[in-house]
């Protein structure tokens, strides 16, 4: 004959308790409510592009801050990002991230941005611009455009790119995958 303790009839009772709460909820689910989620998956999925086979530069188009007047714009690889100040996880998660202590109109503009792992990763085709390629920053003084001149790969401890020049140029840096201790560095001088 077995032999309960209160204890173990503790155990068991909540076991039972458990089970048949997970029962009676499914039971109780509205069908028409599991009808409802798939439709809405499929809505979802026929939105796709099946024939898109790489990735897609759509992640650059970014509803959250589509309003904002500072901005970035390369057309050789399909680039509109909004611009905000500072360069944290937090900030270029939402958008291109301004160095602070770099200019924001006369002199070196600098930006960072993610390349993978995030939902906007905007300066993740940046390694493919070529010399001559043209860069759109636009702020609330206007509009420059700037010709692209560098395109390499630095130390990420090299910061003399950000540094202040005395032309107007244009500094855009991000990660190289695999290789956390280099920055892809791409810089372009103003178009006059």
């Amino acid at each position: 004959m077995l032999n309960y303790n209160k204890r173990n009839i503790s155990f068991i009772s909540l076991g039972i308790a458990i089970i048949l709460s997970i029962t009676i909820n499914s039971i109780l689910v509205n069908p028409n409510q599991e009808k409802e989620i798939n439709s809405s998956l499929v809505l979802k999925t026929s939105s796709i592009n099946p024939e898109k086979k790489e990735k897609s530069n759509e992640i650059v188009e970014n509803q959250y801050i589509k309003s904002n007047k500072w901005r970035i714009e390369i057309p050789a690889i399909k680039l509109n990002a909004p611009i905000m100040e500072g360069t944290t996880k937090e900030t270029m998660r939402k958008a291109v991230g301004h160095f602070s202590e770099t200019q924001k109109w006369e002199g070196n503009v600098c930006l960072a941005a993610h390349n993978r792992g995030y939902k906007y990763n905007y300066f993740q085709e940046i390694r493919k611009l070529n010399i001559g390629d043209c860069i759109k920053y636009t702020n609330e003084k206007g509009t420059k455009e700037y010709k692209v001149v560098t395109n390499e790969i630095i130390k990420e401890t090299d910061w003399t790119y950000i540094q202040d020049t005395k032309d107007n140029r244009i500094t855009l840096i991000t990660c190289v995958e695999n290789m956390p201790e280099y920055r892809q560095c791409i810089q372009a001088i103003e178009i006059i």
